[in-house]
């Protein structure tokens, strides 16, 4: 099984998700992104054994409990290969919760990093699609969108997924901050 833990932002940006939905829709297709909430990940996705993989999960809901809501501040939209997203101001909660979700993992479970958990980039990813053309033309559009400059992490979501293919994970846990 795959595990994802990231910080809910839907509600946050939905003119920006309702953008997405609408674009993804009148352009005949689709986006992986628009299978979850919008969401800032908070690690890159990691396999566990089905066997271990709630006490993982209860492992991860008791660390989240000590957290408390926190501000974090939109640094801009950006273009990266087939993403359009929003990337995130430095933000010393959500390096904290990065890199304890980290030695959590690797001191109980043995999970080592995935090589992109090493130069984390905290986001929120709008649109991913495989032309370029699509990419930019979306990308010209959303830019002129209202986003907020500021999100507030308030809730933690925990999605799993047999796979660990993008748009096979589902929300199976909420942790209210």
């Amino acid at each position: 099984m795959y595990i994802w833990v990231a910080i809910d932002v839907d509600e946050q940006v939905k003119e920006i998700r309702k953008y997405a939905e609408n674009y993804v829709k009148t352009h005949r297709l689709s986006s992986p992104t628009l299978t979850l909430p919008f969401h800032i990940s908070l690690k890159i996705s990691f396999r566990v054994p089905d066997n271990l993989c709630q006490n993982v999960m209860n492992d991860i809901r008791d660390f989240c409990k000590s957290i408390k809501p926190f501000a974090i501040t939109v640094n801009e939209t950006e273009v990266s290969g087939s993403i359009i997203w929003l990337t995130m101001q430095y933000c010393a909660e959500l390096t904290y919760i990065h890199q304890e979700l980290d030695k959590l993992l690797l001191d109980k479970y043995g999970i080592e990093q995935h090589p992109f958990d090493k130069d984390f980039i905290f986001h929120t990813s709008i649109l991913i699609m495989n032309s370029e053309e699509n990419i930019r033309s979306a990308f010209d559009e959303i830019k002129n969108i209202n986003i907020p400059r500021v999100l507030d992490a308030r809730q933690i979501i925990i999605g799993l997924s047999k796979s660990g293919q993008a748009g096979t994970y589902n929300v199976k846990e909420r942790i209210l901050l």
